[in-house]
Formats: structure tokens, sequence, C-alpha cells
């Protein structure tokens, strides 16, 4: 057990890290500066305006095309604002509307894909001094470790509003102070004494900020967490009085790292210890975040923290605190006086590159669908393989995709391998890095699924996207893939082809090689027509995968199935 754990606890690691920094490094024309970015002319014969004067970040070409923006940073390309769950004296820049969805995920597994928190929330500040918030997290799971010789079950499902209000800015130090009101919409648990209304709780804190240099800052934030002593009779956290350190890093506009340290001295506590008493271990963070435009970014770190508002900030993982999650998060900042790509206004699109957004039978494409672009998707196969969905493109290299999906119940199939006979659901961002399209040398997205089905059987899958268009009918891509759920791990390196006939008429082979719990390899082949100037496509196909998204894509059955699909891609634009 403890090799199966290190195991994963590396590959998931890699996986959020690698998906958040690793492209900076491998490709240098990715990290490209944002320099200026152009207004376009009033009239053919209005002259556009000078470039945006930034200060001395590393710099690369200049973008001469894009939306103007007469700020020399977007808010993502400033030092952050939080440090996963620690609160510092960053505000946000006036107008900023900032929104946040992430998880936290333990290393191990005894059933399911482990046991995780999910977070979400924003930020909005009607003034340089002021920032407004709202967050939520929701934790549904047995504590990782036994309390009292059991494993109870918790239901924790804090919101809160908060304000920050900078106080002062004096040279290199700055100053603030942060309230928020905070209440439990669910708090379950037999440690709670069963169901719990009613529940408030709140924070005060005081954060300073110091800029060491240009690029360095250290934060020092005391802050004191009022929770109830006691909930339906049982002994509950408490008031918690704290003081936190961190350090941030910034060494250019989309590459940032932190790391914050919160010791609590009571008198509440904390934690709960295996013995189910309320105790103070320090909380920490350790991450990192990469700008993939100047509007999304995504943050990866690894914290013994479970919560994620200003006042369960300082709440472990149960018991005792000593259990590390890894953290990933997505941040939007909407707003069309930013710029929506480091690379510029994209040149339009042809029919067949729109073509190519779609996904293949078992690869996805690194396509992106313009903003408020919707592409449903509904098919049928045999083994009674069934599902339905739609990509969405959100920004201009930031979508997501939503799937309902039923893997094909072929007997043949190891059960250990499928994760149910239950229909589940999909969900998940999907990241464009590189764009062919518009001067990068190759096409390169990552997408990452969570799932579940009805039993709450939890399923994720992390996905690579990599194709290079040869010529105008000839595409290949590269796509390695990492699924799993409870104790299996599943890896794929697959390859496909996308070759077009003639207009709207494609032949599409896809062969994944699996590693790990199985080593059965999958491969797919079929026809896709798109009609022409419809967004509809109609596709036909043979594969002997179980799905056609997630952890289906690399289970294998003996005989080939056939599968028909249908997509229509719209916009709202």
């Amino acid at each position: 057990m403890a090799v199966r754990s290190s195991r994963r606890a590396a590959r998931l690691l890699f996986a959020a890290l690698a998906a958040s920094a690793a492209p900076v490094a491998l490709i240098p024309s990715v990290a490209q500066e944002y320099v200026g970015v152009f207004a376009e002319p009033e009239s053919p014969t209005d002259p556009a305006p000078a470039p945006v004067e930034t200060h001395a970040w590393p710099t690369g070409p200049e973008v001469t095309r894009g939306t103007f923006y007469d700020g020399g940073e977007t808010p993502l390309e400033l030092q952050p604002h939080r440090l996963g769950a620690f609160d510092t004296a960053n505000t946000l820049p006036e107008g900023t509307l900032s929104l946040y969805v992430g998880q936290k995920q333990t290393f191990d597994a005894r059933t399911g894909t482990g046991n995780q928190a999910y977070f979400g929330g924003g930020r909005y500040a009607p003034t340089d001094r002021l920032t407004l918030g709202f967050d939520f997290w929701s934790y549904v799971d047995p504590v990782v470790a036994p309390i009292g010789g059991g494993y109870p079950h918790v239901k924790m499902e804090p919101m809160a509003v908060s304000a920050e209000y900078r106080l002062f800015e004096r040279g290199a130090l700055a100053g603030s102070v942060l309230g928020s009101l905070e209440g439990y919409n669910r708090l379950n648990s037999s440690l709670y004494g069963g169901k719990a209304t009613g529940q408030f709780v709140g924070a005060l804190k005081a954060p300073f900020t110091l800029d060491m240099s240009s690029r360095f800052q250290f934060h020092l934030t005391p802050a004191v967490s009022v929770f109830p002593d006691s909930v339906n009779g049982q002994p509950f956290y408490g008031t918690i009085a704290s003081l936190g350190g961190g350090v941030s890093y910034k060494p250019s506009r989309r590459l940032s790292f932190y790391g914050a340290v919160e010791v609590p001295f009571g008198p509440g506590g904390n934690t709960i210890d295996g013995s189910g008493n309320y105790v103070n271990v320090p909380v920490w963070t350790v991450g990192g975040r990469y700008n993939v435009s100047p509007k999304v970014a995504l943050d990866a770190f690894v914290t013994n923290s479970v919560g994620m508002t200003p006042a369960t900030g300082i709440l472990t993982i149960f018991p005792d605190g000593d259990t590390p999650l890894l953290g990933v998060q997505l941040t939007f900042t909407p707003g069309a006086s930013y710029p929506e790509s480091y690379r510029g206004r994209p040149a339009e699109l042809t029919a067949r590159q729109e073509n190519l957004q779609h996904d293949g039978f078992t690869l996805g494409s690194p396509g992106v669908l313009d903003p408020l672009t919707f592409a449903p998707l509904a098919w049928y196969g045999g083994g009674e393989n069934y599902g339905f969905g739609t990509s969405v493109g959100i920004s201009r290299d930031f979508g997501a995709d939503i799937y309902y999906e039923r893997y094909s119940l072929d007997p043949s199939v190891d059960p250990a391998l499928r994760p149910t006979n239950e229909p589940r659901y999909m969900f998940g961002p999907k990241l464009r890095f590189l764009d062919q399209n518009n001067g990068d040398p190759f096409n390169l997205s990552a997408r990452l699924l969570f799932g579940r089905s009805s039993s709450l059987v939890g399923v994720y899958s992390l996905e690579g996207m990599a194709s290079y268009d040869v010529n105008d009918r000839l595409t290949v891509s590269a796509n390695p893939r990492l699924a799993g759920f409870g104790n299996v791990d599943l890896f794929a390196l697959g390859g496909g082809v996308n070759y077009e006939l003639f207009d709207g008429l494609e032949v599409i082979a896809e062969a994944s090689a699996v590693f790990g719990d199985s080593d059965q390899a999958t491969w797919a082949a079929g026809l896709r027509y798109n009609a022409p100037n419809s967004g509809i496509s109609v596709d036909v196909s043979a594969t002997n995968a179980i799905g056609r998204y997630g952890i289906g894509t690399l289970v294998a059955q003996d005989d080939p199935r056939f599968s028909i699909g249908v997509s229509k891609s719209f916009s709202l634009r």
C-alpha cells in the first residue's frame, strides 16, 4: 500500500506541476511576454495609439493586434492576492472581477478517487483600496485516517462573504484589514453530534505585505477565526488566533511561486486528532501559478489546509493535519479591456480548422472553441454505451467540457477496470498553451475531467493534446493520458491521424498504448462528415474502447463495437 501511495502521489504532483509550469520551459514561444497591445484605429486614416509602457519584465516580440488595455499589467500579472487560502495585503485594481474554482485532493485513495474538497468563489474591487469577496467549499467524504477507531463521514460546506480594505501603502509596505461573515450550508457528522444548522463563523485579519524587490514580497498576517465552542453538545473548533508568514516570487508576468505557514495558538484548536480531541498544528502551503493568458491562470499547490474561506483556511484535513493535499485552482478575470491572449488578435479560422476543434473518437482535440461557442454532442454505440454533453468556449485559450456517459457493458472487460455500470457525469477545464494557427510551432492543450456516478464512485482523467497540421488536409496528433479511480491507475500514449478526403469528409484513425493496471491497447477508426456552413457533423466509428471520454478511452474490450455520433456547433456572439 505504501508503494502505491507513493506512486500515486508522484503521479498527481507531476501532473499538476506539468500542467501549470512545463509549457514555459518546453516551448520558447509560449514564454513570450505581453509588451503592449494596440487599439484598432477608429478609421483607416487614424493612427494607432502608442504602445502601452510597462516596467522591467523580460520582453519578447511585440504584440501588435488585440484589444486595447491601458494598464501596464492585467490583474493576473500582478503579485498574487491570495496564496492558496492565505490572505495578503495585495488588493486588486479598481474594476477587477476575478472568479476561481478548484479542488484539493489527497494523494492516496481507499475508495473512489480519494478525499476531495471542491471550492470556488470570486473577488470584485470597486476601488483600488477595497476588495469584496465570496467563497465556498465542500467536503463530503470520510475522514482520511481513523478517529476513535473508525472513519466517520463528514459533510462540511461553508459559504462566506468578505471585505478587505487597504489601510495604507507607504513605500514598500502595505497594510490592510479583512473581515468575513460565514455560515455552514451543511454541517453533518457523528463528530458533531449529527446534523447541525444555523452555525455561523467569521474571521478578522490584518495582513501586511513588504516589497523586498520588484519581484519578491514578504507577507505577515495576524488573524483570528471564530467558531462555536460546541455543536449539538459536542466540542467544536472554538476561537483560533494565529500568526502567518509567507513569501511570493514572480520571475515574469506569467509565472509566480509562493509559500506560507500559519501557526495557530488557540484557545481553540484547528484540527481533530485521532482520539477526537481538538488540537493546534501549523498550516502550510507551497505552490505556483502560470498564466495561460492575460485573463486565465492555473495554480498548483500542496497544503494541509482543507478550508478556503477566510475563517476556515486555518482548518486542516482531519485527523491530525499531517495529510498533504494537492490543490489545483483555475482563475478567470473576465473583462473586454484585458488582452485575450499573448499572441494578439487571432487569425480567421478556415472551415477545416473549425472542424478540427471536434474531439476524435478516443483522443481529444487541442482546439478551443471561440468565446460563447457551444458544440453539443450525442452518441450511441455497442455494449449499451451512450452519452451526451457539450464543449464551450469561455475565453480565447480557455474552455470547458461537460459530458454524461455510460461505458460499454461488454462482459469481456475486467470488472476491476470499469468504475461502475452506471452512467456518470464528467466535467472540467480545457486550457490551450500553443496555437499553430497563430504562430506557434504546433497545437498544445490540456484537459482535466472529474466525474462521479450516482453511487458516488469518483474518476479523474488528465489529457495532454498535441497536434501538427502537416498541410491543409493532414493533421497528426499525440495524446498522453492519465486516469484512475480507487487503486486503479492507467496511463496511455495515444497517436492519431485526421485526413480530409474532400471538403467536410474526414477519415480518423487513433491508437493508444496503455500502461499501469492494464496493458491492453485501445484503438478507434471511422469517418466524420461536417456539413458545410451548418455546424452539423455526423460520425461513424469502430473501436475496442469502452467509452468516448475519460478513463473509458483507456479500457479495452475484446471485440470491436460500433458507434454513431451527432454534433451541432453554434455561437451566442
